[in-house]
């Protein structure tokens, strides 16, 4: 079977894939320059992933003038800018990918070769070129056949920039985000087997280690799924000093005997995230294909060997992070934390609860600072989320500097850690009434008492601040994932639900709040 993470990929060998996905794709291409050399077998990869890319092209057009219709999943612009002024092609770029936007609002991406220095977007996801195919140094373009292919890009590099875009861009839009990656060790995280080869004998396999840090450093959740017995593993992180993980950087450890799906199953619990975030790296093919058994939503990958797991990982979908959050790097701690709170649920009244953990919530009001969280949360959350709006940061960063809507945050934190902004609400004025557009809530912070309490104050801050009566209209659409979020609504509201709709309630202005500490701070424009 052939390797598609490989770095020397065949377009013969490419070609002969067959791409069976049913999930088809409708991609656009706006181009100055030929894309059918990287189409041709960008099929071959999204195949991976379940995708099935159908292509449509503009006219070569170094104007980009878009068609009156764009019925498409996906754009991508794909510029050469040899062909523009260096003075003026930032701007003309950065225009033309709000034209694009506005005409369309579905994903983007901007590819392109040349210089194009310090370009930003919150809209489009922008592919340097030349730095996919850096590698290739001379071989890179290839001039004389230019005039017969409609780029200067190589055939080799035509290959690599598929692969680059079929593995780990395009499936990005269309499958869900790791949030968390679970490592086995022996002959995975080390060379050798500690229970046979002893402490001293194990090879580290530094990339691989130094890889996992750099991507807990980004807020991935880095966790051990190990068949060794948990106390020798403690005396190995604590002899080899050599390791880049210490022990207690690992968000969540099941060291045992038992099956891995078991152990993946009861770690997803406690990390309260989906199945299908979670990456499972094992170097042993029966363990990988007995935990998909298990578990079908799960993303695999097999071990062989270092190079091979870094070529897998750097281009693996689920990665792209745009920006690092507060919340990114909070994130492991406060799931080590979850375990003594959810112990002290059990056995305290609320009031009791939120004195012993010293529960703190800070509502903000369209605070700017906040849109990169905003968006972040909103398009990853699928559990407690009312109406899947995926809004782009240019599309929150509008909401939070409106007349007529505003969107409310709230944070978290106690005496065992800060769990950063935990739940958003965007509202607006529909005549009289106040409009929930959306609604998410973390969902690691779920179970802890307190989702009517925080809610309802958002809920009425919103109110205070666009100035509507008690009437709610609470916009709702039912989704693969999150009946948390539906059975929460049905509960607040004891409405029945339909597919989807709009449930009415008047706002109670008299809850009890437990004694839960609340600050609200408010940004008016």
């Amino acid at each position: 079977m052939l390797n598609l993470f490989n770095n020397n990929l065949k377009r013969f060998d490419l070609l002969k894939i067959q791409n069976n996905a049913n999930n088809k794709i409708k991609i656009m291409v706006h181009r100055n320059h030929s894309f059918e050399i990287i189409a041709s077998v960008l099929n071959s990869f999204l195949g991976t992933f379940d995708l099935n890319g159908q292509f449509e092209y503009s006219s070569y057009d170094d104007s980009l003038t878009y068609p009156a219709e764009m019925d498409a999943d996906l754009h991508i612009l794909w510029l050469d800018l040899e062909r523009y002024n260096k003075n003026s092609v930032k701007l003309f770029v950065e225009e033309k990918i709000n034209e694009l936007f506005n005409l369309t609002k579905k994903p983007i991406i901007l590819g392109y070769i040349g210089n194009l220095n310090n370009i930003e977007s919150n809209i489009a996801n922008i592919v340097n070129i030349n730095d996919v195919i850096k590698d290739l140094n001379d071989e890179a373009f290839d001039l004389q056949k230019e005039i017969y292919s409609g780029t200067r890009l190589s055939a080799k590099a035509s290959i690599k920039i598929s692969q680059y875009l079929g593995l780990k861009i395009i499936p990005s839009f269309f499958t869900t985000q790791i949030k968390a990656i679970i490592t086995d060790l022996d002959n995975t995280f080390y060379k050798g087997i500690l229970g046979e080869d002893g402490v001293k004998n194990l090879i580290s396999n530094k990339q691989y280690q130094q890889k996992l840090k750099e991507l807990s450093n980004k807020g991935y959740m880095i966790c051990i799924a190990s068949k060794n017995d948990e106390d020798e593993v403690q005396g190995l992180f604590k002899q080899r000093k050599d390791f880049e993980l210490n022990y207690d950087d690992f968000t969540c450890k099941r060291i045992n005997w038992s099956s891995k799906s078991e152990n993946i199953i009861d770690m997803v619990k406690q990390m309260n995230i989906g199945l299908d975030s979670i990456l499972f790296i094992d170097d042993n093919i029966a363990e990988i294909e007995s935990v998909k058994a298990a578990i079908p939503q799960i993303k695999t990958i097999l071990f062989e060997n270092e190079e091979d797991i870094l070529n897998k990982l750097n281009l693996y979908p689920g990665f792209l992070k745009t920006s690092i959050t507060k919340e990114d790097l909070l994130r492991s701690k406060d799931i080590k934390a979850n375990e003594e709170r959810n112990n002290l649920v059990k056995t305290l009244s609320k009031e009791e609860y939120f004195k012993k953990l010293g529960i703190r919530i800070e509502l903000s009001l369209n605070e700017p600072s906040h849109s990169d969280r905003i968006t972040e949360l909103l398009n990853k959350t699928n559990q407690f989320i009312l109406s899947y709006r995926r809004y782009n940061k240019a599309e929150v960063e509008n909401l939070l500097h409106s007349q007529n809507s505003c969107i409310v945050t709230a944070k978290m934190s106690d005496n065992l850690s800060d769990s950063g902004i935990i739940a958003i609400l965007i509202c607006k004025k529909k005549n009289e009434s106040l409009f929930i557009d959306e609604l998410t809530f973390s969902c690691r912070a779920l179970g802890r008492n307190i989702e009517d309490i925080v809610i309802y104050k958002m809920l009425k801050l919103s109110k205070e601040y666009l100035r509507t009566s008690d009437t709610v209209l609470i916009n709702y659409e039912k989704g693969a994932r999150n009946i948390p979020a539906l059975n929460w609504l049905k509960n607040y509201t004891n409405a029945e639900l339909l597919e989807k709709g709009i449930v009415n309630i008047i706002l109670d202005n008299n809850i009890e709040t437990f004694g839960l500490e609340i600050k609200i701070l408010c940004n008016r424009h």
